[in-house]
This record gives structure tokens, sequence and C-alpha cells, in this order.
């Protein structure tokens, strides 16, 4: 199973939030590149939110995550610790993917920031 197919059905917000993102920031790429000034701040500040909306995600898909694999333990009776651990780490991959968009979203928002700072 690879590490998207892992994420579930929470994947497609991830998905989503991914794409209003890369939209978000080739915009602000582009006015940059278009106006003398230092861009608009609400566009910038929207890469930001959106990162930590993706970090959200990830949480709550990580939280329903464990819900389906308590179930799962207190279904099956007896249970073997790399069973239990696999879908501790199937649990755990949302918000491993929702931080990296945070943290893609905070070094994107800070190189926009510094630009738009050297500009004004």
């Amino acid at each position: 199973m690879s590490f998207i197919e892992s994420l579930g059905p929470i994947q497609y917000p991830l998905w989503v939030v991914v794409l209003l993102m890369l939209v978000q920031i080739a915009r602000s790429i582009a006015e940059l590149v278009r106006s003398d000034g230092p861009g608009s701040p609400l566009r910038t500040h929207s890469i930001l939110v959106l990162g930590v909306l993706g970090a959200c995600v990830g949480v709550l898909g990580s939280l329903i995550g464990v819900r389906v694999v308590a179930d799962a333990v207190a279904s099956a009776g007896t249970l073997t610790a790399p069973t239990a651990w696999s879908g501790v780490g199937v649990a755990m991959g949302p918000s491993v993917a929702g931080f990296f968009l945070l943290g893609v979203a905070a070094v994107v928002w800070l190189g926009l920031q510094y630009v738009a700072g050297r500009r004004s």
C-alpha cells in the first residue's frame, strides 16, 4: 500500500487544500512579478491559512483512523503487536501529510513576505 492510499478518504480534502494552495501560490508569485509593489497581503496570508487548514484536516484524518483501529482492535479479541502498529501507522499518515502542507505553506509564505518587504 502506498502512502497516498494509506491516507484513506481524508486524502480528497487534502488534495483540495493542495490545489487551492498551489493556485494561491501561483497567483501571489504572478502578482509580485507583474507589479512594482509588495502585492496583496491578503492573498499571501491565505497561503498560510490553507496550510493550517491542511494540518487540521490531517489531524482529523488521524483521529478518524485511530477510531477505526480502535474498533478493529476491540472486535479482533487477540491482536499481535505488528498488526496494531501497522494500524497506528496508517492512522498517522494524514497528520504527516497535513503538517507537510503546513511546512510548505510556511516556507512559501515566508519567502513571499521577504520579497514583498524588499519591494516596499
